[in-house]
């Protein structure tokens, strides 16, 4: 008898079962589908790391003999280490174009083994270049042809053995300025020390690394990087662990990101559906009162009948949870993954829910019920001669506003509207957190688009002024450097990477130092532009956060390749999108003994074709042509945004409408009442929708509050390489405002019609 009692109640009630199946469906939907995505690259990269058995560490130095790999081997923490040559070449291609290539020459290889696409798998004792796929593809190449490769001034070719990708390139860029990627455009390729066009010169400069993870599993990464430097003794050398590989580095940011997002936006769905699930089940059991009673009398107990009522919740929230779980995990990351493998290089792309999932669904279910039994209880206490009779009416009280004397200068929709909210609070507080939630959604959609654009506007039109980045060679002469500039006055700049050592971290960066020029610009945490220090050090933002420093602290650095650790003030905080680092002046460089050698020179003068194609210039890069890479890489961006506004819309359609159906339920009596006493529909619509008018400003106001919170929150999970400041535009308030009012009132039009159904005789007697 319950059960049907149960199908009869649920198809009764059914907008309002409907609107919290929907929120749980979208909780879920939104939660498994980006859990799905996050841990579908947590199990492709594991897949792509443990089949090519990716590397450990990396040393980076110069000229590593077989005696310090020896010593390296010999160490308990340690399982294999393999010498190469890795060096910025170029690739002459079918085109006639010389494109930047890094190539990589082996002499073993025990870790980190390329990932065959096609052609035969890469050895050590086999000569030819096994080239990277994108841009084999890009630019034509397939395997037995044969590719023409040049490094300083060497020029020499290779037969394409095989089609490749990296577990070390899972992410790679050409210009440490550069945020969005340009595969195609620059390459890189794998070969064997015997390939190496210098053989008279050969001269290792990286050791990959393979740790024994027993030995190791105890030791932090301070110890473990210092017991290499000092078994090698050499200061001047850097290790890199997995994390410090930009890559690798890169996507599990990337991973847990998305899975931060989830958490966010589903608790949004399931906060206002236990909303939902309390307003209906309140108004379900008290108007089921007499019928809890005469189960009572019945003789049914009161864990059956209370187990009936948290049922409607069980039901409801397992049919939505389940089945948006479903959904999400099919649907959401085929969105996502098109854009994700444009940005990141993976053999392949799982999805894959983790048990994440399936406890969020437990606890939808859970909550529900939970909910649901806090809402039946009150029913349930009485003897059921007590509650076979119609409930005393509630003891209300006047309210200070309705004793004052402004009460009686106001109009009767007004109060009669004012004395519905306070009677009614669970009913109005979740129509102004559905309103609140759409406009926080709209907001932070928006403003994720805003800080893209405004990233782009800040990297490339305010902190870097220059039309062109000219790259020099790295066999250019000082002097001929200096020569460019003064031909293209030009800002001379030479960038590096740079290692820096706290208390409790040691950390990668970048160094830069300027020389004069106005090309080059440096804004404080405000945006007001600042003048870089002409003594000591200054530091981005993102990175004295990560290293627990402030202005006026002391840091140790040392440049790589450089033996000497310098310990210089911080005398200057500044903010960059990316290339999170310190800079100096070319004097405070001097004044620490080191040479200045620029590396590139910004200028706006046109770099003419003579110049690109001259050896001594390893590259142009525009930064229009970078800003039009990043608008096209923009998709995953915009899905992401698309997404939000769809649930936005929904969220503000649903809660609205179940809040707006209650509402005329409730009201149901008090309408037929204005009526008999001579009240229009269209005056009755007019008190309606002015109610539902300040509940849609109060939640707007508070949507647009929270908005910026919660994209705030988004951007603080940006990686340690990255800052992206929050920013909003007042358009997209505008949008938001605009968006959120037309969602109210759409829906608020819809139901308001309904006083014109209205049944009069069914409505006024109950009063009977």
């Amino acid at each position: 008898m319950l059960k049907r009692k149960l199908l009869r109640d649920l198809w009764q009630n059914r907008t309002q079962f409907i609107s919290i199946f929907l929120m749980a469906f979208l909780g879920l939907f939104v939660f498994a589908g980006i859990d799905a995505e996050s841990n579908g690259i947590g199990l492709s990269t594991d897949a792509y790391y443990q089949a090519t058995n990716v590397a450990d560490a990396w040393v980076v130095g110069n000229g590593f003999s077989e005696s310090e790999v020896k010593k390296l081997v010999n160490l308990e923490e340690i399982e294999s280490v393999d010498r190469k040559i890795v060096i910025q070449g170029k690739a002459k291609t079918k085109d006639g174009d010389e494109l930047d290539m890094e190539l990589n020459f082996l002499e073993s290889m025990q870790s980190s083994y390329p990932y065959l696409i096609e052609g035969e798998p890469f050895s050590t004792e086999k000569k030819g270049i096994w080239l990277e796929q994108n841009f084999a593809e890009a630019r034509g190449y397939h395997v037995g042809d044969i590719i023409r490769l040049k490094y300083e001034n060497i020029e020499f070719a290779e037969q394409i053995k095989g089609i490749i990708i990296h577990p070390e390139y899972i992410f790679y860029t050409l210009d440490s300025d550069s945020m969005m990627p340009n595969y195609g455009d620059y390459g890189y390729g794998f070969l064997s020390k015997l390939e190496y066009p210098m053989q008279e010169s050969l001269a290792y400069n990286r050791l990959v690394i393979g740790q024994n993870q027993e030995s190791v599993k105890d030791m932090d990464s301070i110890t473990f990087k210092e017991l290499v430097k000092s078994t090698l003794d050499r200061e001047e050398l850097v290790v890199m662990e997995q994390s410090q590989n930009l890559g690798i580095d890169s996507i599990a940011n990337e991973q847990s990101q998305h899975a931060a997002m989830g958490i966010i936006f589903s608790a949004v769905f399931l906060v206002i559906a236990v909303m939902g699930i309390v307003t209906t089940m309140n108004r379900m059991t008290s108007n089921q009162r007499i019928q809890i009673g005469t189960l009572k009398a019945l003789g049914f107990s009161k864990a059956r009948i209370t187990w009936h009522y948290v049922s409607y919740g069980i039901v409801i929230s397992a049919a939505g949870s389940i089945l948006g779980a479903v959904l999400g995990k099919l649907l959401l990351p085929s969105l996502f993954l098109p854009s994700m493998s444009a940005y990141y290089i993976l053999p392949e792309w799982k999805t894959g829910m983790s048990n994440q999932s399936y406890g969020a669904i437990i606890l939808s279910i859970l909550v529900s019920s939970i909910v649901s039994f806090l809402s039946c209880r009150k029913e349930l206490r009485d003897m059921p001669a007590i509650t076979l009779k119609p409930a005393a009416p509630k003891n209300l009280r006047h309210s200070l506003l309705e004793k004052s004397r402004l009460w009686l200068s106001l109009r009767f929709s007004t109060q009669w509207n004012i004395r519905d909210i306070l009677r009614n609070k669970a009913r109005s507080i979740m129509g102004i957190a559905g309103v609140a939630g759409c406009t926080m959604l709209l907001v932070c959609a928006f403003g994720c688009k805003d800080c893209c654009d405004e990233m782009v506007v800040w990297q490339y039109g305010q902190l870097n002024t220059a039309q062109y980045k000219v790259m020099f060679s790295q066999s250019t002469s000082n002097l001929k450097k200096r020569e460019y500039s003064q031909q293209f006055k030009g800002q001379l700049v030479q960038e590096g990477s740079c290692e820096f050592r706290t208390a409790g971290r040691v950390k990668t960066g970048n160094v830069t130092v300027i020389d004069t020029g106005n090309y080059i610009h440096y804004q404080d945490f405000d945006g007001n532009e600042i003048a870089p220090p002409s003594k000591g050090i200054a530091m981005s933002y993102k990175l004295a956060s990560v290293l627990g420093l402030e202005e006026g602290d002391f840091v140790e650095w040392h440049i790589v390749g450089e033996k000497d650790w310098e310990k210089s003030r911080i005398t200057m905080l500044y903010r960059t999108p990316v290339g999170q680092g310190i800079t100096l002046s070319r004097e405070e460089f001097a004044a620490l003994h080191y040479q200045f050698a620029p590396t590139c020179l910004n200028t706006n003068m046109s770099i003419p074709d003579y110049i690109k194609d001259s050896d001594e210039i390893s590259g142009v890069i525009s930064l229009e042509q970078l800003k039009k890479d990043l608008d096209e890489n923009m998709e995953m961006m915009n899905i992401m945004v698309g997404v939000l506004i769809l649930a936005a819309v929904l969220l503000g359609i649903i809660v609205l409408y179940n809040m707006g159906v209650l509402s005329f339920l409730e009201k149901t009596r008090e309408v037929a009442t204005l009526k008999v006493l001579g009240f229009s529909s269209g005056r009755i619509r007019r008190i309606l929708r002015q109610q539902n008018n300040w509940i849609t400003v109060i939640g707007i106001v508070m949507g647009l509050m929270l908005g910026y919170f919660l994209l705030d929150g988004i951007m603080q999970t940006m990686t340690e390489d990255q800052d992206m400041p929050t920013v909003i535009y007042t358009l997209s308030y505008v949008y938001s405002i605009i968006g959120t009012w037309v969602v109210s009132t759409g829906v608020n039009t819809v139901l308001s019609a309904k006083v014109k159904t209205i049944c009069m005789v069914d409505a006024l007697k109950g009063v009977e």
